[in-house]
């Protein structure tokens, strides 16, 4: 069974630099929709060889935070995440701000935590915030690492040096508070070697080494990469990032209450579970085959590609990168367009699988299993969405604009899955 490692692959190389940097988010990746034509499922209706079972959410409105000329402290500048603690606050990590706000049950205010500046407890650079469910905090930037209470008491920084420990991309802690790293990102190594796959890192915060915990598949390189990486974490960073590749098998995962990782990185229908060693405990996976990519696919990619950059407003990710994209003509593309694109965990342990669309968009059903491979059913498209954040009692928080293009975080209750009919 693989274990955790400690190669030379904790050094990312400049061609992935960008897609993490940017949170793998500035790429609309592609979806399969739930009947795949000869792959559909054709067993018995309610397991995962079978047809979808189509869910009813039935769910009722708890609170809405943010305006665009309301108290000061909802008037959110750009939502970078939302998380929910045991309590069922709402801790929402306002990037421009700053700072978190936390929000309680009825949709109060609780406190904020950060502020602008470089001191102890203060936000300088953040690029993500982890926060617990004991409602403590790992707040994430790119030369150092703050760990802060539940109030926002500081309790230690982690310093980050380019050139040793390496910048670390997580949006994620194991329940001993050891970092789930898609990347740990080293400059100046000129002995890197190519890791064959997409590795992820435990990091921990104690000073030891960093292992590598698995390495998720890809698909084999192109010849030519047109991506580069220039200037310095201190000085500021200028990336020019190639178009890529369409369809690429989305890396996705989550974790399990027990630390296992719930991911995908197939181009098929399977979810692995990862132990805490590194091995594939189990797999769970249906009989629904990929779409072969044709023109109208195609086409559809490029559209999405020129939507999303003339949506760039600004081609800055933070003060400190700044990323220019190349044009549509760029844009290569997969042979067959994944089943799946990403996955996310619930409160009770229950995975959502969510499945890409007819034309490869992010328009898919979602299926929603147990670790233990039991089928729940399936949310369809216009349904339900998988939320920004699961909480305690079936509470769901989205972030989203309003009519006035104001950020918001909505929250509702989940208060039931009906089969339909």
């Amino acid at each position: 069974m693989p274990k955790l490692t400690t190669p030379k692959t904790t050094t990312l190389r400049p061609r992935y630099l960008p897609r993490l940097l940017a949170l793998y988010a500035l790429l609309a990746l592609l979806a399969a929709c739930g009947d795949a034509g000869d792959g559909a499922a054709t067993g018995a209706a309610g397991t995962l060889d079978g047809p979808d079972v189509i869910l009813n959410a039935v769910t009722e409105e708890v609170f809405t935070v943010g305006s665009f000329a309301g108290d000061a402290w909802d008037t959110f500048g750009s939502v970078r995440s939302v998380h929910f603690d045991a309590q069922a606050n709402l801790h929402i990590f306002d990037s421009q701000a700053d700072h978190i706000v936390v929000v309680g049950p009825d949709g109060s205010l609780v406190r904020t935590v950060g502020g602008p500046g470089e001191g102890p407890g203060e936000f300088d650079g953040v690029t993500t915030a982890i926060v617990g469910r004991d409602g403590s905090y790992i707040v994430m930037g790119f030369s150092h690492i703050d760990l802060l209470q539940h109030d926002g008491g500081f309790v230690r920084r982690i310093t980050l040096d380019p050139m040793t420990t390496g910048m670390v991309i997580a949006n994620m802690a194991l329940p001993d508070g050891r970092l789930v790293a898609g990347a740990i990102m080293r400059f100046g190594d000129d002995d890197e070697e190519a890791t064959g796959g997409r590795p992820i890192h435990i990091f921990p915060l104690d000073g030891t080494e960093p292992e590598v915990l698995y390495t998720a598949w890809r698909l084999p390189e192109e010849d030519e990469d047109g991506t580069s990486v220039s200037g310095s974490a201190e000085t500021g960073m200028r990336v020019a990032w190639s178009a890529g590749r369409a369809f690429e098998p989305f890396l996705s995962y989550d974790l399990l209450t027990n630390g296992r990782l719930a991911l995908i990185d197939s181009i098929g229908y399977r979810v692995k579970l990862i132990g805490l060693d590194g091995s594939v405990t189990g797999t769970i996976e249906r009989p629904i085959a990929p779409l072969a990519v044709d023109d109208a696919i195609m086409e559809a990619a490029r559209e999405r590609y020129r939507e999303s950059m003339a949506g760039d407003n600004s081609s800055r990710i933070t003060s400190r990168i700044q990323i220019e994209r190349e044009g549509v003509e760029g844009l290569t593309f997969a042979d067959e367009v994944p089943v799946l694109r990403r996955l996310k965990v619930d409160w009770e342990d229950r995975i959502w699988v969510q499945r890409r669309g007819p034309t490869g968009d992010d328009d898919g059903p979602t299926d929603i299993v147990t670790p233990d491979g039991d089928y729940i059913g399936t949310l369809p498209p216009d349904g339900l969405r998988t939320p920004d954040a699961f909480g305690p009692g079936g509470v769901l928080a989205y972030i989203e604009r309003d009519e006035m293009d104001v950020p918001t975080v909505r929250v509702v209750r989940l208060v039931a899955l009906e089969p339909e009919g």
